[in-house]
This record gives structure tokens, sequence and C-alpha cells, in this order.
């Protein structure tokens, strides 16, 4: 934890910043490098008339940190992934705030 989903974006690109946005918000959040998650999701992106374009959807799933904290993540996000897609797209980050009460890991909640 925190978990990283993303969305619109191939895994050859991920795979390119994946372990620098985990060592970045590692940094930012005091968390240890090994409880991260980066997942990759192919998605279709649907509009009225048929598919669309995909572009950079990134969830942050976490305990929240903050709004500091977000805008930082959100940033570096944004730094490290933009350089590597085509086009002039969108990359929205989206933060999920989990409660330790419904999070349960090994039967146990936090």
């Amino acid at each position: 934890m925190p978990h990283i989903r993303a969305h619109g974006v191939d895994k050859s690109t991920l795979e390119q910043v994946a372990a620098q946005i985990v060592n970045k918000m590692a940094e930012v959040t005091d968390t240890p490098h090994d409880h991260f998650t980066v997942e990759c999701i192919a998605s279709d992106f649907l509009v009225l008339g048929g598919a669309s374009p995909a572009y950079p959807l990134i969830e942050v799933m976490w305990f929240d940190r903050g709004q500091e904290a977000k805008t930082v993540v959100a940033g570096l996000i944004d730094d490290l992934l933009r350089p590597r897609i085509e086009g002039d797209l969108d990359v929205t980050v989206i933060f999920r705030d989990l409660k330790g009460a419904d999070y349960y890991e090994n039967k146990a909640h936090f």
C-alpha cells in the first residue's frame, strides 16, 4: 500500500517509469518501497459513437496523506509520464483515500 493503477498507458511505458514513481512516492510518503504495487490495466475508452483514444488515467489508492502530498504525487506522476506519451493528452491522477477499517491484509484490518 499504496496501490497505483494505470489505465490508458502502454505496459512498456509504465515499466519505464514505475520504479521512478515508486521511489519518489516512497520518499514523499515515508513508505517502504516494498509496500507499493503498480498495476497496468488494459482499458478501452468509449464515447457516444464508439471507441475513443485512451488517455493516461492513474488511480492512487492509499491511506490519506493530506492535500500537500497529493499535489506533490500528482505532479511527479505527470512529470514522469508525460514525456513518454504521444500526443497532447491529458494526464489524470485520481486519489482514492482508503480507511484502515476497510483495508484487510491477512484477515486483519489496519
